[in-house]
C-alpha cells in the first residue's frame, strides 16, 4: 500500500523480490505405542500423552527401564542346557534400543499403561487408545506398535487402524510386524495369516517386515527371572539343587531374601496406592484431591476424615517399612537392608516431620475437635516404633504444642485450622514416601550386587543366564527398521530406499530365507501384499532385503521410499502454503506460490530425489485460471495447485545380459 507523503524529506521503501521458501519437514520421527514401567514428568502423568524424546537416557528418565522378563530354561537329565524360551511379550523398550542402535534420533513415546504382570494384560483396547491420541500429534511420520504382536487374536485389527490413521492424515506410514516364527514352515503360515487378516484398505501407507531377529542387546538376567524346567517332563528344578557348595547356597539364600523383600515392597505399594498401575505419589495426590473436595464442607467430621487420608497413608507406609525392619534375618546374611533403613533414619527430617504432625494433632484436637490421627490404629504404633519410640503414646508424649502454636495464629475457623494441619500432614507423607523409595532402591541395588556375586562364584548360574538371555533377544524387527529409515533419510534422503542396509545389534534373522523362498513373499500375485524379508548374507551381515509397501502390485505406490517421499513433499508444501490462506486469489499470489514450490522441487531434483535431465522433465507446478481453476473455483474461494513429480524408484532387479561375441581381429 502506498505511503501518504506529506512532509518534505527522503523516504525508504523495501520492496520484497524473493519468493517465500518451503522448509522441509523431518521425515523419520517414529512413534512407539506400548507399555512402559512408568510415565511421569515433574510429577505429572504422561499416560496416553505422546511425548517427544531424543535419547534412550531421556526415555529412562520419563518412562523407566525394561520389564522384568522371565525365561524358562530346559535341562536334560544330566542338568545340561537344552533350550530356552522367553515368557515376556513386552517389546517396546527393546524396540527402542534397536532403533537407537541403528541410527535413530528423535521419536515419540505413547505409554498406554504400566507393564502388565501377565501376557493376558496386553490389551488391544489399551494400544488402540494410545493410537487415537497419536492422531492428535502432527510431527510423527512412522507408527510402531511393538506389543501389538502379543495381543490375543493377533495384531491385525490394530495394524488396520494404524493404516487408516496414516491414510487419513497423509503424513505417516505404519510398520507392520508379523508374529514370531522360528522356521520356514511357520513363517510361511504367519505370512499367509497376515495377508488374509490385514484387509485391502490403505495398503500404500504401510510396509511389513519379517522374520524376527536375533539381537545381541546386553542383558542382565537375575535369579528370580530364571525358571528351570526338566526337558520332557516340564517339572520344576530348583537352582539350589545344582550345587553342594555351602558358600553358594548361603549366597542363594541371601538372593532369595532380597527378592522376597522387593516383592513385599511391591505388594505394599499396590495395597497402599489402591491399584497396580498407581504409585504412592498417586495416592498422595488422591488424598490431596479428596481434601480439596471436602474443604467446602463445614463439619469437623468431614474435615477430619479428609485429613486422615494423609495420615493413614503416612503410617501405612511406615508400617510397611517397619515390617521389613523387624524381619529376623540370619546373622550371616549379606543382605544389609536393615542397615540401609537405620542409616536413612539417622536423617532427622522424617522423625521431625512426624513429631510435628503429632503436635498438630494434639493442638487441633483441643477445640474444635478434628480427628487428625487415629491413635488406636496399630499402624501408628508401628510407625512410632520405627522412629525409635516405644509406641504411639510415647511419640505423642514427646511433642511440644508450643512448636506449632504459632502456625495457628490466624487460623480462627475449622477450615483454616484444617489447612494448616493439611500442610504438616502433606510434608510427613512426602517424607514417608522418600524412605519407602530409599528402601526400595536399596533392596534393588542389594539384589543386583548379590546376583553379580552369584555370577562370579557359581559357574552353572552364569551359563544358564547367558543361555536364557539369548531367548530374550528374539525380537520383532520394527525398531531396527525404523532406525534404518532414520539413518538412510539423514545420510541419503527420504527418496533412497531403506534396503540393502545392514542391521546393527543384530546377530541373524530368526529364520534363514533363500533367494527362491523370498520370491513368494516379495510378490503377492493375489493382492500385492508384499512382505520385506530380512536376510543374512555371507560377509555382509543381516540386511533388509526389500523395499515394498503392502501395495506391492501398485505401479504408483509399490515402493516405501516413493510413498514416504510424497508424504514429505506433501507435508512440506502444505505447511508452507498455509501463509497464503485468505490472500488475494489472483495472478500475483499464483506466481508467488508457483515460484515457491518450483524452487523447492528444483532443490530436491538437484539432490537426486527426482528423475530427469532437466527440471521440466522432473516435475511441474501448475496454478491459474484455465489451468487448474475455473471462474467458479475462484468465486468459491478455491486456489488449486497441481504438482507432478517423477520420483526416483529403486533398481529392485538388476539384470545382467551376457552373450558371446565373435572375434573380429
Amino acid at each position: 500500500m502506498a505511503t501518504s507523503y506529506k512532509t518534505p524529506g527522503v523516504y525508504v521503501e523495501e520492496i520484497p523480490k524473493f519468493p517465500p521458501s518451503i522448509a522441509p519437514v523431518e521425515t523419520a520421527i517414529p512413534a512407539f505405542v506400548g507399555y512402559t514401567e512408568k510415565a511421569v514428568r515433574n510429577g505429572e502423568t504422561l499416560l496416553k500423552k505422546p511425548t517427544r524424546i531424543e535419547s534412550l537416557a531421556e526415555y529412562e528418565q520419563l518412562f523407566g527401564g525394561p520389564p522384568s522378563q522371565d525365561v524358562e530354561v530346559f535341562l536334560d537329565g544330566d542338568n545340561n542346557f537344552v533350550r530356552s524360551q522367553a515368557g515376556s511379550m513386552l517389546y517396546l523398550f527393546d524396540s527402542l534400543r534397536l532403533f537407537y542402535a541403528n541410527g535413530g534420533g528423535k521419536c515419540y513415546i505413547v505409554s498406554v499403561g504400566k507393564y502388565p504382570s501377565a501376557p493376558a494384560g496386553i490389551l488391544a483396547t489399551d494400544i488402540e487408545a494410545g493410537l487415537l491420541e497419536l492422531e492428535k500429534e502432527d510431527e510423527p511420520t512412522i507408527i510402531l506398535m511393538p506389543e501389538a504382536v502379543s495381543v490375543s487374536g493377533g495384531p491385525y485389527s490394530l495394524q488396520q487402524k494404524a493404516l487408516a490413521q496414516s491414510a487419513k492424515l497423509m503424513d505417516r506410514v505404519a510398520i507392520c510386524e508379523l508374529t514370531s516364527a522360528t522356521d520356514a514352515t511357520a513363517l510361511n503360515a504367519k505370512v499367509t495369516e497376515f495377508r488374509n487378516a490385514i484387509g485391502i484398505n490403505d495398503l500404500k501407507y504401510g510396509a511389513a517386515y519379517a522374520p524376527w531377529i536375533n539381537a545381541n542387546l546386553p542383558r542382565s538376567l537375575r535369579r528370580k527371572n530364571l525358571i528351570l524346567k526338566r526337558e520332557g517332563t516340564n517339572s520344576d528344578i530348583q537352582l539350589e539343587s545344582l550345587t553342594t557348595d555351602t558358600d553358594i547356597l548361603n549366597l542363594l539364600a541371601d538372593v532369595v531374601l532380597a527378592e522376597t523383600t522387593g516383592a513385599a515392597l511391591d505388594a505394599s505399594e499396590e495395597a497402599l496406592s489402591g491399584a497396580p498401575e498407581k504409585t504412592l505419589t498417586d495416592a498422595l495426590q488422591q488424598a490431596l484431591d479428596n481434601y480439596r473436595l471436602t474443604n467446602d464442607a463445614t463439619s469437623e467430621a468431614d474435615l477430619g476424615d479428609a485429613l486422615k487420608g494423609f495420615t493413614d497413608l503416612t503410617f501405612g507406609i511406615l508400617k510397611a517399612v517397619q515390617d521389613i525392619n523387624t524381619t529376623l534375618y540370619p546373622a550371616t546374611t549379606q543382605f544389609k537392608i536393615i542397615e540401609a533403613i537405620t542409616t536413612y533414619l539417622l536423617n532427622p527430617s522424617l522423625r521431625d516431620s512426624i513429631r510435628r504432625l503429632a503436635a498438630h494433632h494434639l493442638f487441633i484436637d483441643q477445640a474444635p475437635s478434628i480427628e487428625l490421627i487415629d491413635t488406636a490404629n496399630p499402624d501408628f504404633d508401628s510407625s512410632a516404633i520405627l522412629l525409635g519410640y516405644a509406641n504411639g503414646a510415647a511419640l505423642l508424649a514427646d511433642v511440644a504444642l508450643g512448636d506449632v502454636a504459632a502456625d495457628y495464629t490466624n487460623a480462627n475457623t475449622n477450615k483454616l485450622r484444617a489447612d494448616v494441619a493439611r500442610d504438616a500432614a502433606y510434608i510427613a507423607s512426602g517424607n514417608a514416601i522418600a524412605i519407602f523409595r530409599h528402601v526400595e532402591k536399596s533392596t534393588d541395588e542389594f539384589e543386583k550386587s548379590l546376583n553379580s556375586a552369584l555370577q562370579v562364584s557359581f559357574g552353572k548360574f552364569k551359563e544358564l543366564t547367558t543361555k536364557g538371555a539369548e531367548a530374550l533377544n528374539l525380537l520383532p524387527p520394527g525398531g531396527a527398521v525404523a532406525g534404518v529409515y532414520a539413518k538412510t533419510d539423514n545420510e541419503r534422503g527420504v527418496w533412497k530406499a531403506p534396503a540393502n542396509v545392514s542391521l546393527s545389534a543384530v546377530i541373524s534373522p530368526a529364520v534363514k530365507i533363500s533367494h527362491e523362498q523370498q520370491a513368494e513373499y516379495n510378490v503377492d500375485v493375489n493382492a500385492g501384499k508384499s512382505v520385506n524379508i530380512i536376510r543374512a548374507f555371507t560377509g555382509k551381515g543381516t540386511l533388509i532385503w526389500g523395499a515394498r509397501t503392502l501395495a506391492g502390485n501398485d505401479n504408483e505406490w509399490r515402493y516405501v521410499n516413493v510413498r514416504r517421499f510424497f508424504n514429505f513433499v506433501e507435508e512440506s508444501v502444505k505447511k508452507a502454503t498455509e501463509q497464503f490462506v485468505f490472500e488475494s486469489n489472483d495472478a500475483n499470489t499464483w506466481v508467488k506460490v508457483q515460484a515457491m514450490i518450483e524452487n523447492f522441487l528444483n532443490t530436491l531434483w538437484r539432490q537426486g530425489a527426482l528423475q530427469g535431465v532437466k527440471p521440466e522433465h522432473a516435475f511441474y507446478v501448475a496454478v491459474g485460471i484455465g489451468k487448474t481453476m475455473t471462474a467458479l473455483d475462484i468465486l468459491e474461494g478455491r486456489m488449486i495447485i497441481e504438482i507432478g513429480m517423477a520420483a526416483v524408484r529403486p533398481a529392485e532387479f538388476i539384470i545382467l545380459r551376457f552373450s558371446h561375441k565373435m572375434a573380429e581381429s
